[in-house]
């Protein structure tokens, strides 16, 4: 009973995909990060989850009783003059390999965007500039994944100071997906022999 439960989650998890909700926001000069509509971090109170504060707090802990073990911070080892293999991603490679595959996850993307400058005639100039973006950042996220959904709305304040923006991501993947895009990358590596 167990076996076909795992079995069945597990079969779950190839064919549908995941949503997983990343929000980021800036407001009043301080920046929100949001995992699932769970603040995770801001730049002014730092990381809210305790979890990961407690596994922050315990590496550092155990790196400084490390060196303080010892009377001198250790040196760095002598290279040897040996040739050997260096991975390195073909990027060209990669981009034609993520653009022409056809089992991308998928993404949908909405936002805003306020902002303000005193100078009026600036501040309308900066908008039809920035109108440009969406179309940008659905072009380069059109090489990874299959953007169902990308809306951001922007709104200019004349006579004003002012930057506020949030961005929310859903993003859809299943455990196919990221397979085959490990294998592309992995498919896109060239080794080439280096002397140290």
């Amino acid at each position: 009973m167990i076996f076909l439960f795992v079995l069945s989650l597990i079969l779950l998890l190839i064919i549908f995909p995941i949503p997983i909700k990343i929000e980021v926001k800036f407001i009043d000069n301080i920046f929100f990060f949001k995992f699932f509509n769970k603040l995770i971090y801001t730049s002014k109170d730092g990381i809210q989850i305790k979890f990961l504060k407690k596994i922050i707090e315990d590496k550092g802990n155990k790196k400084d009783k490390k060196y303080s073990s010892k009377e001198e911070y250790p040196t760095k080892k002598k290279k040897v003059n040996l040739k050997r293999k260096k991975k390195k991603i073909a990027v060209i490679r990669l981009y034609k390999y993520l653009r022409n595959n056809k089992f991308k996850p998928l993404i949908k993307i909405k936002g805003y965007l306020d902002y303000g400058i005193e100078d009026a005639a600036l501040c309308a100039l900066l908008y039809g500039i920035l109108n440009i973006v969406p179309g940008f950042i659905y072009y380069i996220l059109s090489i990874v994944f299959e953007v169902n959904n990308l809306r951001l709305n922007i709104t200019p304040e004349f006579n004003k100071k002012l930057l506020s923006f949030g961005i929310t991501g859903i993003f859809y993947f299943n455990i196919a997906n990221i397979i085959y895009i490990l294998f592309l990358f992995y498919k896109s590596l060239e080794y080439k022999e280096v002397t140290p």
